[in-house]
Formats: structure tokens, C-alpha cells, sequence
């Protein structure tokens, strides 16, 4: 009977302590939980049962050095659940199924299909207008984060969240041997790849396919036409490489 008793008085007690946390500001919340937290590494160390503690922060460290990594992408994911979260485009099936959200920036459209977690995407303007994303080079992805780090920051947030579902962590080691290979700036040397990429070409165009591409792009990307000095020296010296070298 006495036990019962006890336990009685502890969820009575459990429940009172309860409905006066729920009720406090969130500020008095967290004080309290950290209050607690602290009692109880306080007890277990005086218990000496502390390690075991440490041996399971170990062992998810991994996990939570992946989970920061992630939350860069919290800025784009916030705004593709506010823009369409509650009301995206149904494509087929019912209830939830086929639902995509999309959001769109100056130069961006990105797409992700909530039953697959698939994510695509399309160039809306400047350089490979109309392209899919998936239909670019990793190359030819790089150089557009490099123009969109200038020119709009959301586009290039959005093109960051693209590369790592689509290429994981290999794009940013990429991106800083580029950083690194361009750090003299205009005093670059450029590769021939590098170059049929600028132009949106593949290996084996001819000259007068060079020559269209050059004047496709630099009649859109010139300083006169809202472009910028370094785009359009790019664009030059992409079809002096190939030319010089035919």
C-alpha cells in the first residue's frame, strides 16, 4: 500500500511539474532543462558513471558533424517550405502524391519531387538559358556558382543545394582547387576543357560553332548588356584557347 502511495505522489508530482513547464516562456524553458541537465551530469559524475557519457558523444560526433553541415541548407529549404510547403503543384496521383515544390530566384528554378527527394533544376537566364541542371557539367555548375556568388546570392544558394544532392562533398574540393588555380585572376591560364565549357560547347565543335558561341555570349554578357569586364574577358579568352589551338 505505501508504494502505491509513493507512486501516486509521484505522478501527481510529475504532472504538477509538468503543466507549470508547458505554461512558462520559452526563455524559462530552456533554463530549466539546462538546470536539470546539469543535476544530472553532476549526479552521474559523483556516481562515477560520467564515461559512459563521453563514449556515446563519441560516437555521435560523425553524425553531428554531418547534421551541421546540413543546416547550411536551411535557408534554402525554409523558403521552399514557405513558398510552397502548403499548396504545391499535384502532378498526378492523389492526396500527397506527386507533389513538387518549387522556388525561383533571378537565375534559378529548383525543383524537388517530396516523394523521391529527388532535386532538379533550370537555368532561367544568363549563361545556358534553358539548360537543365542535370544536363551541365560539373565544370560548367562551378563556373555558374562563381557568376551567381557575384551577381545574386540567392541563386547561388540554391545552386549550392543542387551540387551536394547531386555530387555530394567531391564539388566543393573541386571548387577549391579552382579557387586556388584562379587566385592570380585575370592572369589565368585556361584549359581547353575549361573552354569548350565557357561556351557551352563539347569537344570537337569547328570554328564557325566557336564563333557562335563567342558571339551568343558576349552579346549577353558584355558590360554594355548588363554583364561584367570579367565574364566577357572569360568569354574572350575561351575562344582564343580553342582557336589558337586548332
Amino acid at each position: 500500500m505505501r508504494i502505491l502511495i509513493m507512486l501516486a505522489a509521484a505522478l501527481l508530482l510529475y504532472l504538477l511539474a509538468f503543466r507549470w513547464f508547458t505554461r512558462q516562456p520559452r526563455s524559462t524553458r530552456i533554463q530549466t532543462l539546462m538546470v536539470i541537465a546539469g543535476l544530472l551530469l553532476v549526479g552521474l559524475a559523483a556516481t562515477g558513471r560520467l564515461n559512459w557519457v563521453f563514449a556515446l558523444l563519441g560516437a555521435l560526433l560523425p553524425f553531428v558533424q554531418r547534421l551541421l553541415a546540413l543546416l547550411s541548407y536551411l535557408p534554402v529549404l525554409q523558403r521552399l517550405y514557405r513558398q510552397f510547403g502548403g499548396g504545391a503543384a499535384v502532378t498526378g496521383g492523389s492526396g500527397a502524391a506527386g507533389q513538387q515544390s518549387k522556388v525561383e530566384s533571378r537565375f534559378l528554378r529548383l525543383i524537388l519531387d517530396h516523394d523521391s527527394g529527388a532535386m532538379s533544376g533550370q537555368v532561367l537566364a544568363g549563361r545556358y538559358q534553358g539548360e537543365h541542371l542535370d544536363q551541365l557539367s560539373l565544370g560548367q555548375l562551378l563556373s555558374l556558382l562563381q557568376e551567381y556568388r557575384q551577381q545574386d546570392s540567392e541563386s547561388a544558394d540554391l545552386l549550392e543545394a543542387f551540387l551536394d544532392r547531386q555530387h555530394g562533398d567531391a564539388w566543393r574540393t573541386e571548387a577549391q582547387q579552382r579557387a586556388e588555380h584562379n587566385a592570380a585572376g585575370f592572369a589565368e591560364r585556361m584549359t581547353r576543357q575549361e573552354a569548350f565549357e565557357i561556351l557551352g560547347l563539347t569537344e570537337g565543335a569547328d570554328r564557325d560553332q566557336i564563333t557562335a558561341a563567342h558571339r551568343r555570349l558576349i552579346q549577353k554578357l558584355h558590360p554594355d548588356h548588363g554583364g561584367t569586364s570579367y565574364l566577357a574577358w572569360k568569354i574572350n579568352q575561351a575562344k582564343a584557347v580553342l582557336l589558337d589551338r586548332e
